[in-house]
This record gives C-alpha cells, structure tokens and sequence, in this order.
C-alpha cells in the first residue's frame, strides 16, 4: 500500500506557534517530533511507499524532517503555485498516473493519534482491497471550528464543515484502490485535473485547475466508515493545542499561574520565564519573537489579526527564528545556560558558504557528521567533537561529505553538571540476557563471550534487548536491578526511547546473539499486514551480522529462480527445496540484510548478531527431517508461509559501509539501515563520545575488546558480549579498545 501524506496546508489560528512559512504540522508537538513526522512514523508498518504532496513553500522544511527516517522509500511532490491546488488535485494527479489496482492509503498530516491504530488500519486495508473507499471516522467531543463532518443519509457519505444532528468527525484517513477513487469523485474535477503531472518532482499543469479540498467533493455510496480505534485529536486553535500538548511541554516549569483561573501558558523558550497573575480564562503564547495575549472567547481572531496587520508585521507572521534553506536549517538561538549563537545542519552532500564577522572569532563545533572546510589554501576533514575555529573574514565553504545530515553548534560553551541530570534514573544500563536452548545451537554464546547460562549445555539464542513477551532481557544491576527491560522503561518513562519509538505500541526492535552448530530451518517472516492481521504482532525484517563463522560456513538467502508455490510444496515433499535457495558463503564482518517475506536459514558454523524488529513470528517451510529431544518432527508451516514468501528470485549482497568517519580515536561507519533500524559500528582505540538524539535511544553491543562505557552519571567496565541501553538524549562514551554495534530505531 502507498501512502499519500497531506502535507501543504497553512495554519493562521495557532499563531505565534505556527507560521505562514512553518505551518502546524511541522512544529514540534512532543519533544523532537512533529505531527508531519507522527503521520509518517504510525503508518511505516503498512506501506511501502511514501508520497509527500505538499507546497514549494514547504519542500525544504520535509526534506529536512524526512531525515529522521533512515531507509524510507518516499517522494516529495510539490505544488508549483503556494497553496493554489488545495487537496483534491494533487491526489487526483497522482492516482492517475499509478496502477489503477495500486491501493492508496491518505492521510492528513495535521491530525494526532493515540491508541490502537493497528485494529482501525486492518479493517481499512479489508475494505480497500475490494471495490469500495473505506474513510475512518470517530464521535464529536466538542463544537470547535475547523473540523470536518462525515454526514451518512442511507448508504450515501458526504463530507461538510457544519455538524449535523448524526455527524461524525472525518479523522482525514482513507483506503481505496486508485480506480475507485476516481470513480466517486464528481467527473468534472477528475476532468478538471487532466493537464495535471508531475515534472521534476514540481505539479505542472497546461491550463487552469479548480482548487477544492478532497474531503469536500465527496458524496458515493461506494464508502464505508470505519470507526476510530483510538483517540483522535486535531490541532485547530491554541486551546486544543495546550491541551493535547500544553500541559506536558518540557518548557512548562518555566510558567507561573498564581491565583488564576482557566489560564494556560504554553512557554517554548528555556531562557524566559512567564508569569501570570490574577488572571481568568486567557491563553498566554511566549516564542522567541512574539507574545500572545488572548482571552480564550476570542482565540479564532488571530486568524483576522494576521491578515489585519499582515503587510506591516510580515516576518512575525511568516518566519520563524528556525530558516530552511536548499542546503539544511540555520536556526539563531539566544543564550540560556548553554550559552549558545547558532545552530547549523547542513543535509548529505550539501554545502554553504561562511565568513566570520570583523573583530569575532567563530567556533563552530562539529556534533554528528562530518564537516569538510575550504578555504583558499585550506581542506580539512572535521569529525564528531572537533572544533572548526575561524578567526578571520575570509571565506570558506563548509561541505558536509557523508550521508547523514551534519549538525554544528557556533560558539557553543556547554558545561552541564551531574546535579542537572534527573537523579532518580539510570539512564545507561547494563541489560541481562534471555537464552534459548534450540536443538541447533552451541556453545559460543558461552564460551566465547563468558555469558552465565545457567548450567544449559546448549545456547542456541541470546536475548540480549527484547521486550516480547516470549523472553524480555532484564536489568543486571543498579537501582532497577532485575526489573524486565518493560518494566524499567516504565519505571523511568518512555520518553525515553526517544519520539521514534514512542510512535510504536509496543517496543520496535530486538537483539540477539545467535549460535548455529546445526542448519536453522528453511523459513520466512511475515511482513507488518500480515503479522498484524493474523499474529497480532508485528513482521519480522532482520540483519545478520557475521560475529564468526567456520570454514565453509554459509547463510541461505532467497531463491535463485522465479517458483511457484507448487513447486516449494513438491520439493518440500521430495527434499530438494535447497536446490533452489542461494547458498551465500559468509565470513567475519559481513552483514546481511533479510526483508520480511525472503526466504532465509543460517547455516552451521556461523555465530551471530541480529538485529530485528521485535516479533517472534517465523514460519518453517523446511527442516531436514530434524526431530526435537523427545523424537518429535517439528512442526511446519507450509500454508502460512507461502501466503508471505517472495518467490521471486533474489541476489544477495552485503551491506557496503558507508558515512565512514576516522577520528583521532576511533573509526565509524553504518553497517546497515532500514526503515525499522539503524546499526553503526565503531572501532575505538582510546576514548569516543556517542551522539545522542531526541529521536532515538542506542543500544550499544561490545562483540569485540574491552574498556568502559560511562554517562555523566554511571560508569560500567564492558567486554565482548556485553550490551547496554542508553536514553535518548543520554550522551555515552565509549573508553578502551573495543568493537562496538550500535542500533537506533
């Protein structure tokens, strides 16, 4: 299923928060994401392909938010006039030129969704699949503006901004089958929209096209509603805002409500505080260039005062102190106790030019990424944590030459104490494992990484981060020693795992070390609709990185020839399934990665670490002949699997390193990435600082070496085998000669 994401539109009435230039779904509504950002993070597990439709206004800010999302196959197309097209156009443009069969999911992006999105998402996908457009719908709770109604006469759904006496609120979420969409629409906008196509990622059109909303032109009885499984809330004012998001803001210790009534304070600054006094019913907005004021009856004016005093006060309207550029973001920042100027992030391959200012002297400090300086007689590489000092008013260019984005802070001074850390948490953790004595498994999980098993004689599988219900590591030591990984992040909060994973109900990914002394069986995993709709759990994409492996040793991966699935069935009957899977002679160091629906088997000799998305489905297509302990032929899963399995053919390959960063101490490179995972591997000789991110907690698993691995609060002596859990946000280093997997959702 692709998803179009509806991402063009402008807000007035959340003004100062949102801007003409920095519309409400791209502010940050957590900490770190945005609405846009949620939009795409719920519904990765059911489509493949992402297409943003949004304005020019607003293509550099998605791009740049995009960059969140390693490994995501998605596409921005533009409209070419601001605005001009609204909704229906640009999605009426692009089911036409895609498969007419190709189902669509669309989504708006200014909506917000907590809950079971998962149950709403399969009935959708259910009804999409047939001949009729499914639209999710939940019960009005309030009377506020800006809300669109579903109205349902006999089998006939029609769309209107006014609320009828059985109206339902339109959550801005359909499935339908190309085709079908253009079947109910009316003929004369589908007709309208003919000239319509895409150029270079930009709409073009060779005469006039209506602008109208989608939601507005439809009215079939080829709909069916679905109702919402979860909690629906749209951002439409200030008042809806604070309540949704207000209320938790990491700013809110710096806001003072004394004797007031009904007043709410949404504060975004760290530097300033605000207080109120006295007051009754008013709403208090502070950013870092405008204040707001407003009783609560009135807040549907700031809508009228933007375009009021619109021509004199443009740029309080318009921009925010945040710029998006073709190259990245330039965001000025006033000092707080970090005392900071700037803050640059220049995107993969970019470039931008800079020149100190006379009598100052620039620090820009490099953060994540690596920063390439030119000057007139000057080209030096800068990596994580080294300085880039200009003293002068000549001018360089700054290149960022790896592939993830790079982040530098000018003239940054930060000295940040433990007493600034929450004191209650242990934000690193040494994790303590769950093993698995499958009959294939051997010894190495034991013997070579010094792991207590417990006396089993046979370790075929080591949780080392899980928290599934079939086997959650556990917290080793600590104040949370001997808590389940679940219960620990519980305890600390999962504000913690960082807005990524918080996009998941339950936690994403799992690592293991696997031990093959035996052949695993021939299997394959379910991708996410499967899994979804038939385990009630998620799919299961993996990588595989190869810890050692014995002579001869090899993986099994896809099959080299087109099959049918008569002919899997007839050689699982005949045992010549082998005969048709690729054989991949493996070695230490190489990576694999392994989609759901590929046909796959570890074979003997090899010793493991994967990476996966957490999910404990597989299904066995063949196993040898092999019996269990007690004699028993294990069980197939023939059916199944072959509803999942890709049976095309295949050329595995292992993942090429890229974004390769030597530093003084250390060298960094991505093993792999996917939608659903990250894994960077560090080489360190010495001492080597993590970045740490808003988006993302790190998992940090030692398979080679030695040393320590320590916060601003904890330190831990670690050793090959080891794995630990780090916060979002927690910055670690890394101290010894040591070989280090480091995975991010």
């Amino acid at each position: 299923m692709k998803c179009l994401v509806l991402a063009g539109g402008s807000s007035d009435r959340l003004w100062p928060l949102s801007r003409k230039d920095y519309p409400k779904q791209f502010m940050e509504i957590r900490e770190g994401r945005s609405m846009f950002q949620e939009t795409i993070l719920r519904n990765i597990p059911f489509c493949d392909e992402f297409i943003i439709l949004t304005n020019k206004r607003y293509e550099n800010i998605v791009k740049g938010q995009l960059q969140a999302f390693q490994g995501l196959n998605s596409t921005v197309v533009c409209e070419s006039e601001e605005g001009a097209l609204k909704t229906a156009p640009p999605v009426i443009a692009y089911a036409k030129d895609c498969d007419p069969d190709e189902q669509l999911l669309i989504v708006s992006s200014e909506c917000l969704v907590d809950g079971d999105y998962a149950e709403s998402m399969a009935r959708v996908r259910e009804i999409a699949a047939g001949d009729r457009m499914a639209i999710v719908v939940c019960k009005p709770t309030n009377a506020r503006e800006g809300y669109n109604f579903i109205n349902l006469r006999g089998k006939t759904v029609s769309c209107s901004p006014k609320r009828g006496k059985n109206s339902l609120w339109d959550c801005g979420i359909m499935g339908v089958k190309a085709w079908v969409l253009l079947s109910v629409l009316p003929r004369a906008t589908v007709e309208d929209c003919a000239g319509l196509r895409v150029e270079k990622g930009v709409l073009v059109s060779d005469r006039p096209v209506t602008p109208v909303n989608l939601s507005k032109t439809l009215h079939t009885d080829k709909c069916d509603l679905v109702p919402a499984s979860f909690e629906w809330t749209r951002i439409t004012d200030i008042t809806s805002f604070y309540e949704y998001v207000g209320k938790a803001t990491k700013n809110n210790d710096n806001t003072i409500a004394y004797n007031c009534k009904g007043v709410e304070i949404v504060n975004t600054l760290e530097s300033k505080l605000v207080v109120a006094n006295g007051l009754k019913n008013i709403v208090i907005v502070n950013t870092r260039d405008a204040l707001y004021v407003s009783d609560k009856s009135r807040e549907a004016d700031a809508k009228s005062i933007a375009q009021k005093y619109y021509n004199g006060k443009k740029r309080y309207f318009d921009v925010q102190p945040k710029r998006y550029m073709t190259w990245g973001t330039s965001e000025t920042l006033y000092y707080t106790e970090q005392i900071v100027v700037n803050k640059v992030v220049l995107y993969p391959g970019e470039h931008t030019a800079y020149r100190c200012r006379r009598g100052y002297t620039a620090n820009l400090l490099v953060l994540q990424g690596t920063a390439l300086l030119r000057g007139k007689d000057t080209e030096i590489d800068y990596a994580v944590d080294q300085s880039i000092v200009i003293a002068d008013t000549a001018a360089y260019e700054i290149a960022n030459t790896g592939k993830t984005p790079l982040e530098m802070l000018c003239t940054l001074r930060r000295q940040k104490t433990n007493g600034q850390r929450r004191k209650e948490a242990d934000l690193l953790v040494r994790l303590a494992p769950v093993f698995k004595d499958n009959l294939w498994g051997g010894t190495r999980i034991r013997d070579v990484f010094h792991k207590d098993v417990g006396g089993m004689e046979i370790v075929a599988e080591s949780w080392e981060l899980s928290a599934h219900p079939d086997g959650m590591s556990r917290i080793a030591e600590g104040e949370f020693a001997g808590m389940t990984f679940p219960e620990y992040i519980e305890a600390v909060g999962k504000d913690k795992l960082g807005w990524k994973a918080q996009g998941y109900d339950k936690f994403p990914v799992m690592i293991k070390f696997i031990d093959a002394r035996q052949n695993l069986s021939i299997q394959v995993h379910p991708a996410d609709e499967y899994a979804l709709s038939v385990e009630g759990q998620y799919g299961k994409s993996e990588m595989w990185y190869i810890l050692e492996a014995e002579e001869n040793a090899c993986i099994y991966v896809g099959f080299n020839r087109d099959v049918t699935p008569d002919e899997v069935r007839e050689r699982i009957r005949n045992d010549t399934l082998m005969e048709v899977l690729n054989r991949v002679p493996v070695k230490k160091g190489d990576a694999y990665f392994l989609a759901a629906g590929t046909v796959h088997a570890i074979g003997a000799g090899c010793f493991i670490c994967e990476v996966q998305q957490s999910s404990n489905v597989t299904y066995r297509l063949y196993d040898y002949g092999r019996t269990d302990k007690n004699g028993n032929k294990r069980e197939l899963h023939v059916d199944k699997a072959l509803d999942v399995v890709d049976m095309h053919a295949v050329s595995p390959k292992t993942f090429d390193r890229y974004d390769a960063v030597m530093g003084a101490n250390f060298v960094r490179s991505v093993v792999g990435e996917c939608k659903y995972f990250s894994v960077t591997q560090y080489f360190v000789d010495g001492e080597c600082d993590l970045p740490a991110s808003e988006a993302s907690f790190q998992a940090v698993v030692v398979i080679e070496g030695e040393g320590a691995i320590s916060d601003e609060s904890r330190s831990y002596p670690c050793r090959a085998g080891d794995t630990f859990f780090s916060a979002a946000k927690n910055r670690v280093t890394l101290k010894g000669k040591l070989n280090a997997l480091v995975v991010r959702v």
